[in-house]
């Protein structure tokens, strides 16, 4: 247990000093040695202590269906490109007559994940009132599986929208390394890997694209990001 303990606190240091240095070569040497000592000591996927990684939940979501649709999964897969996070997803069981919730974990290393969680739920409760929006100028006598079909491809545009005029976060080698582990872990421990419910087939799903898109262009969301560069951007301002 000793020298498990002292490799783990050896790995640590290089994966620190492989997000740290500012030399590339130094930083790729580094991850070189902690990578060989975790394949070496099979310590991958195992050791909870190896992983300086944060984990934050969400506590509202556009849809809490327990079959999650696709343009949320889209917009989760934003925020986390973004933030240079990574997500999972739960969904719980009805309680005391309250209906089940969907909920989306972040996790990533320093406070990304946080940032990432609040910057869901901001621009998610955005895209359920551009939903509704949407929604009220279709036809009353248009059947609702198709209102459901061109609100869902509304809202996937929204997202693709949004996305169009941010920049994805700079995540080093290193940082990928210490998710993909403490993706591996949860997997191990039963973590489902996600299946979203596509939208349906409707005419008329083309005109609601180009809405959507132009409508996920005017999202806001300010956010800071404490990072080396200490960078600051706006979602909806274009680059």
């Amino acid at each position: 247990m000793e020298n498990k303990e002292k490799y783990i606190q050896r790995i640590k240091k290089l994966l620190a000093m492989a997000r740290n240095n500012s030399s590339v070569e130094e930083a790729a040497l580094a991850l070189r040695r902690a990578q060989r000592l975790m394949e070496t000591h099979k310590l991958t996927e195992a050791d909870a202590d190896l992983m300086d990684i944060n984990e934050a939940s969400t506590q509202k979501a556009p849809s809490h269906a327990e079959k999650m649709p696709e343009y949320m999964a889209i917009l989760a897969e934003m925020v986390a490109r973004v933030f240079g996070v990574k997500f999972y997803t739960s969904h719980g069981t009805e309680q005391w007559g309250k209906p089940a919730k969907r909920t989306i974990h972040y996790y990533g290393p320093d406070e990304r994940p946080q940032i990432a969680a609040y910057s869901f739920e901001v621009l998610g409760k955005q895209l359920a009132k551009a939903r509704r929006d949407y929604l009220s100028t279709l036809r009353k006598n248009i059947k609702q599986a198709t209102k459901v079909a061109r609100a869902d491809i509304f809202c996937s545009a929204w997202v693709n929208g949004a996305y169009a005029v941010v920049s994805d976060f700079a995540v080093t080698e290193a940082e990928t390394t210490l998710m993909e582990c403490y993706r591996s872990r949860k997997l191990s421990e039963g973590m489902k890997r996600l299946e979203p419910r596509k939208p349906g087939k409707a005419r008329g799903t083309d005109k609601a694209e180009s809405e959507g898109y132009l409508a996920g262009r005017n999202a806001q969301l300010h956010h800071a990001v404490s990072s080396s560069a200490n960078k600051c951007e706006q979602i909806g301002v274009t680059k």
